[in-house]
Formats: structure tokens, C-alpha cells, sequence
């Protein structure tokens, strides 16, 4: 594989060699989506994992947004 970049090689690899944090796979309200827990019962959306274009636009289900309620 060839990969064509302005970016020097160790600005592409940062981060590589580093374990991934666990995510959960939820339903929130409806909507599947990939979350970061954070304790206390939260957890912070990562990724939307529908594939129905209405659902990216749920503010509740959005990058970013966090879940109450969660336990892991």
C-alpha cells in the first residue's frame, strides 16, 4: 500500500501503537450507536452505527453527547 501525504511519517503512525479505549455498542432511543464509558453511569457517544441519515441529526445521538444511565 502507498500512502501520499504532505504529513511526515510520524505525525500519520501517532497514536498507533496505543490500545484503543473499550467502547459499548447501545441503543439510544432506537438509534445504535458506539459509546465510551465514563463511570457514574455515563457514557459519551463515539459513533452513530445506523444507517439512517434522519439519525444523524438526533441532537441525544450525536458525536460528543453524553448517556445517562449506562451500566457497564
Amino acid at each position: 500500500m502507498i500512502l501520499y501525504t504532505v504529513l511526515d511519517l510520524e505525525e500519520v503512525l501517532e497514536g498507533f501503537e496505543e490500545a484503543p479505549q473499550p467502547t459499548l455498542e447501545l441503543s439510544v432511543g432506537g438509534v445504535f450507536v458506539e459509546a465510551e464509558p465514563l463511570g457514574s453511569f455515563q457514557a459519551r457517544v463515539v459513533r452513530v452505527l445506523s444507517t439512517d441519515p434522519r439519525h444523524f441529526l438526533e441532537p441525544h445521538c450525536q458525536p460528543g453527547a453524553i448517556i445517562q444511565g449506562v451500566i457497564v
